[in-house]
């Protein structure tokens, strides 16, 4: 054993404080390391943001497009807004050019501008015509005396709102030549006829005596279409009387209408531009007056597909080919496609996107089959029903429990006129789904009656109804021969049963109840010509004299069974026997 002393005591205490600070200063070294290095480890570099794509900027003025340009500086001078109209042209570089003067000299020589405005490109970058570089268009000619000048529109770079359309300097530097000459010219013969009264006085930027052409030249129109159509159809008339032949030209037809618009319409349209109305009120009343024309040529259009549609059902019923059902529902098909191409080509020549309507159209046109599922089904079980030829229509058939004629099979439902003259209606879906019987299709009709004989009946007279009957059947004009017979089918009570089996040769109801008829009372005839009768519902009664139950069989029956039990002779069926064995 090693024993310490009081200063080995104090060696290890101290040597214990050394130790712990030792382990203190090596931590507090090692943390303040770390830290340092990690402070000089450079930091990863944040990915850059990404770059927004800068946004074209859009013009306030609807400059951006040719058409857009010329009619926003066209709106703007109608409304005497020349300060806006004179951002329309093209300032020229290094001249102090009074723009806003220049724009009411443009304005006074609207009537002298030629050119068609709805032509004008929509795209932004214009199009490309011979004579012109890139980036500019043509949007008419202003004429003066013997004087032309070319509108022409530039495409320039604004800073504050893009690639826009403008009225080129060198268009815009000719206009006060134009304008002085304008000033110079004398004035024209229909300006001295017209008083000044007329003339002198604006209503809506149209003088008095252009607004009564206007109104008179509607009349007017009218009546030389009338006196055209008139002279257009006397070499017809002439030549058909001296042929004598009945003549009806094309004006007094279904056609004559639409055409006779047609003619009127654009006579209107000769007056209205001869007339020079403010450019702006031109154009949009050139696309009133497109949209009229357009809407009579579909209209046309229209009368000659009802004729051909009319001449194919005609043809198709007096072939009896069938199929007229759904000649009808494509015509109503046709009528339905071209008044959506009406309305769309409205819509373009009023201005709107008519790309934009079509997929509006799409898209509504999805929603609405969503909707309407049970009204699509009802269409294609129409269509379906029609291709496949089922029905059509005068038709006599039975669907479900009611008989009738088919009236009319449209986009929707089938109309059946039932024999107590009931108008019912029948959805084409559950049409298609269900079973129905066309009596209308049947070449023949059958005849199967049941006759009795009384049973005093002799055979020789048997025989002889038989025998006349199928002579009778076999020699009938309207009977199918072959497949007719009579037969004796069975002796039933008091009577003897015969059975009449044959086919009408006839498809029509009306006429096989006249030829069942007829059959009826010749086998009347041949059963009253055999001495023979025919037979009633009968019941036989027996009468006879009756003495009763024999009592002294029945109290011998009962003793002799009270034996047979009782010996253990007889059993009943299921009976336990008691007995043994």
């Amino acid at each position: 054993m090693i024993l310490y002393g009081a200063s080995d005591k104090n060696r290890q205490l101290r040597l214990g404080k050394t130790y712990t600070l030792a382990a203190a200063l090596a931590i507090f070294v090692f943390v303040g390391s770390t830290a340092n290095s990690a402070a000089q480890i450079p930091p990863s570099p944040a990915p850059p943001p990404a770059k927004a794509e800068p946004t074209a900027p859009i013009d306030q003025l609807g400059r951006g497009t040719p058409r857009g340009a010329v009619m926003g500086l066209l709106k703007c001078s109608e409304y005497e807004d020349y300060e806006t109209a004179a951002r329309y042209l093209q300032m020229t570089p290094g001249q102090d050019t009074d723009l806003v003067q220049r724009v009411k000299e443009l304005h006074a020589m609207h009537q002298r501008f030629k050119g068609n405005i709805a032509l004008l490109s929509d795209d932004p970058n214009g199009t490309v015509e011979p004579g012109l570089p890139p980036g500019q268009v043509r949007a008419g000619v202003l004429t003066v005396g013997s004087t032309s000048l070319d509108v022409i529109l530039v495409r320039v770079d604004d800073p504050t709102s893009g690639k826009i359309w403008l009225i080129s300097k060198d268009t815009v530097a000719r206009i006060p030549e134009l304008y002085a000459q304008m000033e110079s010219e004398a004035p024209t013969r229909a300006d001295r006829i017209v008083p000044a009264a007329l003339s002198g006085r604006q209503l809506l930027g149209m003088s008095l005596a252009q607004w009564l052409g206007w109104l008179l030249s509607i009349p007017i129109s009218w009546l030389l279409a009338w006196l055209l159509t008139f002279f257009f159809s006397v070499p017809a008339r002439v030549r058909s009387k001296l042929r004598r032949v009945p003549f009806r030209p094309v004006w007094e037809t279904r056609h004559g209408m639409p055409l006779k618009c047609i003619l009127a319409i654009v006579l209107h349209s000769l007056f209205v531009y001869l007339l020079e109305p403010p450019l702006l009120y031109r154009v949009y009343y050139f696309r009133f007056l497109a949209t009229l024309l357009m809407g009579c040529f579909l209209w046309l259009l229209s009368t000659i597909t009802d004729r051909g549609f009319e001449h194919a059902v005609n043809r198709t019923r007096a072939q009896r080919r069938g199929g007229e059902s759904i000649l009808v529902l494509m015509q109503r098909l046709t009528r339905i496609v071209l008044l959506i191409i009406a309305v769309v080509a409205a819509l373009g020549l009023f201005g709107f996107n008519v790309k934009t309507t079509l997929a509006g159209l799409g898209i509504g046109g999805l929603a609405i089959a969503l909707a309407a599922q049970k009204t699509l089904e009802n269409l294609i079980g129409g269509v379906s029903l029609l291709m496949d030829k089922a029905l059509r229509v005068g038709d006599f058939c039975q669907i479900g429990d009611q008989l009738g004629t088919v009236e009319d099979i449209g986009l929707r439902s089938l109309k059946l006129r039932t024999l107590d003259q009931n108008l019912s209606v029948v959805p084409n879906g559950s049409l298609a789904q269900m079973q129905f019987l066309n009596m209308a299709r049947r070449s023949k009709l059958l005849i199967n009656q049941t006759f009795s004989l009384r049973i005093e009946t002799q055979a020789e007279q048997l025989r002889f109804v038989v025998g006349r009957v199928q002579s009778m059947l076999d020699q009938h004009p309207e009977i199918e021969a072959g497949t007719c017979r009579v037969r004796v089918m069975n002796f039933v009570g008091a009577a003897y049963h015969l059975e009449l089996f044959a086919y009408g040769k006839t498809g029509d109801w009306a006429e096989f109840t006249a030829i069942r008829q007829d059959v009826i009372l010749k086998i009347a005839e041949i059963v009253e010509a055999s001495g023979a009768r025919f037979a009633a519902p009968t019941q036989l009664a027996y009468l006879s004299r009756d003495k009763g139950v024999d009592a002294q069989k029945a109290n011998d029956i009962v003793r002799r069974e009270t034996e047979s039990r009782a010996s253990d002779v007889f059993r009943f069926p299921g009976e336990t026997r008691t007995g043994t064995e």
